[in-house]
């Protein structure tokens, strides 16, 4: 089933580099980005679902509209054998810094006992205000009625000498629920963050990008210490 996978995301990937090439010699309407990174753990809002694991994913975007789909090839996963988030928005500038993001999510997990999937529609309101990124948004499930507002902070400090940046970045968030689709049932916890990232660019449309990132929440029955988080991945832009 991971060989499908893996295989399934390299054609769809194909396809759409076909697609994006035949469209248009400027540029396209239609941009994508393929991306393949493998991190050390799989975290998701402060909790661990995995060990060592492989992310393929691919993005579509056509004007303020987007489209992906993600997924994850973990070692010892919570949730079942493996996952594939599939995702569809649409983001509206107010201005020249503000921007409302609307949008949602369809988790699906296989080798699961019972049906596990879910819906999880989103709202978000994102800013930039002088090079600092800024972004508050509210998750809401369907399925298992959790709630979750998460804001983040971003930015990036040119690396001329080695034409590269540092990326940092802040995440801090609060879950409210029975969160029933986890192992271990906690009601209410916060789950805070923070990453640091280096993309060099490999060529015109790829980048790889080497990373480290720190997570913690507040409940020690969800994690009893914190977790650092190392990552490598490629993306290609079409």
């Amino acid at each position: 089933m991971t060989k499908k996978i893996l295989l399934s995301v390299l054609a769809l990937g194909a396809s759409a580099s076909a697609f994006g090439q035949a469209a248009s010699t400027s540029e396209p309407a239609v941009k994508f980005t393929l991306d393949t990174t493998v991190a050390t753990e799989y975290i998701f809002r402060g909790q661990q679902y995995g060990d060592l694991g492989f992310y393929p994913s691919i993005k579509a975007e056509y004007g303020n509209f987007y489209a992906s789909a993600w997924a994850a090839l973990v070692d010892n996963l919570t949730l079942g054998d493996f996952e594939v988030d599939y995702a569809a928005g649409y983001t509206m500038p107010l201005n020249d810094t503000f921007s409302v993001d609307v949008g949602g999510t369809y988790y699906a997990y296989t080798g699961t006992v019972g049906n596990t999937d879910t819906i999880e529609p989103y709202v978000g309101v994102k800013a930039n205000v002088s090079g600092l990124g800024l972004s508050l948004y509210y998750f809401y499930d369907l399925q298992i009625d959790d709630s979750t507002v998460e804001t983040k902070a971003t930015y990036s400090v040119p690396l001329d000498a080695i034409k590269t940046s540092l990326d940092f970045s802040a995440t801090l968030g609060f879950a409210t629920g029975d969160l029933t689709e986890n192992v271990i049932i906690a009601d209410h916890y916060f789950y805070y963050g923070a990453g640091l990232s280096l993309p060099f660019k490999v060529s015109e449309i790829a980048t790889f990008t080497a990373g480290i990132s720190y997570t913690d929440v507040s409940e020690d029955v969800i994690n009893d210490s914190p977790e650092t988080v190392f990552s490598a991945g490629l993306a290609v832009r079409f």
